[in-house]
């Protein structure tokens, strides 16, 4: 039995020192440091990794100088690293900004390469002093170094947890994965929160017996074990979301998504110009089609004039658009600027099934404001309000209400 188990500790040692030749993050685990940690802040230590704001990460460790950062107990609470004897704590939430967020970032060993695929992986644990748990814990992979002096970095991260929902888990090292197709080039990642407050689901919990003191109004986690490793030399698989039918492979599309790529994103169904779906008028010919109620075709498209007539579509209990409805996004954006006198208020619904996410329709309204400003149109002219589920389409069919609509004013 004992010539088995050392046979099988061999066996596993060999499989994670494989691993680790492939990982292109280094100092994954944060045991690399240079001297002791006497206080907060102190990331710069585990070199090469930075803070990528003005607010630092806090580095911890089993030798640290200062008990309050010592590994496994330290003024966050207890936690044992997973692999080795070292990790980082990062705030991803502070309550009405009380405590301000902070992010980690680091240079890959090598630049991705163009169509290549990889498992991107960091580990989470909630810390026990944070009166919160949140989601939108995610990974930003980019070409150029993410520096940033603002408290809060706004970009879209494509690494994160399929269901997204807040991680509450304490005391227990949670993995947040997905598989990423490389555009080419991109050489870092930068692990945080970079969606706003209102677009973050917060739980307040409360604190365990084992702990005396006052909660921190944060979510503050510890992150270990940071990986991107190529897909076609992974062991094991890339599966951290526990969903019907296995993995999911997840093709992120950013709103930057150059026009030759849009035609790949995967869409959820197409809406008709008279504002049917796809589905009621499939096998049918285009003139079957438009004849099927061309007055009332005719009537619509008088009474909703281009934008209004605009849809974009939802995924269920998601608010952030994508694929096929981002190029409507860029459609529109082009139309405004041609049209600089047309001022649109955006309008968030929503279906009763998704009522778990809290005002979800004004989350799907602000995210699209937001993309349009970052393509250059002025908030002043894209005002936006919700109506949750006032106003729906169908009482049947739950992703007709999942969707953002628009008035012109």
């Amino acid at each position: 039995m004992k010539r088995i188990f050392t046979a099988f500790c061999l066996l596993l040692s060999t499989a994670l020192l494989a691993q680790e030749e492939h990982n292109l993050v280094p100092n994954p685990s944060f045991e690399e440091v240079d001297g002791k940690i006497k206080e907060a802040g102190q990331l710069s230590l585990a070199f090469p990794w930075v803070s990528a704001t003005v607010n630092q990460v806090d580095l911890y460790s089993a030798d640290a100088k200062n008990d309050e950062f010592e590994v496994p107990t330290n003024k966050y609470g207890k936690e044992p690293a997973r692999t080795g004897e070292n990790y980082v704590g990062v705030s991803f939430y502070g309550y009405r900004g009380r405590m301000p967020r902070t992010y980690l970032s680091t240079k890959l060993k090598n630049p991705l390469s163009k169509g290549r695929k990889y498992c991107m992986r960091f580990y989470v644990s909630l810390s026990d002093m944070s009166k919160y748990a949140v989601n939108n814990l995610a990974m930003h992979v980019s070409r150029d170094s993410v520096l940033e002096g603002e408290e809060v970095i706004n970009l879209d991260a494509p690494i994160k947890s399929v269901v997204n929902k807040p991680f509450e888990q304490q005391y227990l090292w949670t993995p947040i994965c997905r598989i990423y197709q490389a555009g080419g080039g991109e050489q870092f990642i930068t692990i945080g929160n970079f969606n706003t407050d209102e677009e973050t689901a917060q739980e307040s919990l409360r604190l365990s017996r084992e702990f005396s003191g006052r909660q921190e109004y944060n979510a503050y986690y510890y992150i270990d074990d940071v990986s991107v490793i190529p897909m076609d030399v992974l062991e094991g698989d890339c599966q951290c979301d526990k969903i019907a039918g296995g993995a999911m492979e997840v093709e992120f599309k950013s709103f930057s998504t150059d026009e030759a790529q849009r035609s790949k994103a995967k869409k959820t169904y197409l809406v008709n110009s008279d504002g049917s779906k796809a589905a009621e008028t499939a096998g049918k010919t285009p003139t079957e089609a438009g004849k099927s109620n061309p007055e009332k075709k005719e009537e619509k498209k008088a009474e909703a004039p281009y934008p209004s007539s605009l849809e974009i579509m939802f995924m269920a209990k998601k608010f952030a658009p994508g694929g096929a409805e981002a190029a409507k996004l860029t459609k529109l954006a082009e139309y405004l600027k041609s049209n600089p006198k047309v001022k649109l208020k955006i309008v968030g619904h929503a279906d009763p099934s998704e009522a778990e996410v809290a005002f979800i329709g004004k989350r799907r309204a602000f995210n699209v404001q937001k993309e349009l400003i970052k393509q250059g149109i002025s908030k002043a002219r894209i005002p936006y309000e919700s109506k949750e589920t006032e106003e729906m389409k169908s009482d049947s069919d739950a992703g007709q209400n999942q969707r953002v609509s628009f008035l012109i004013l």
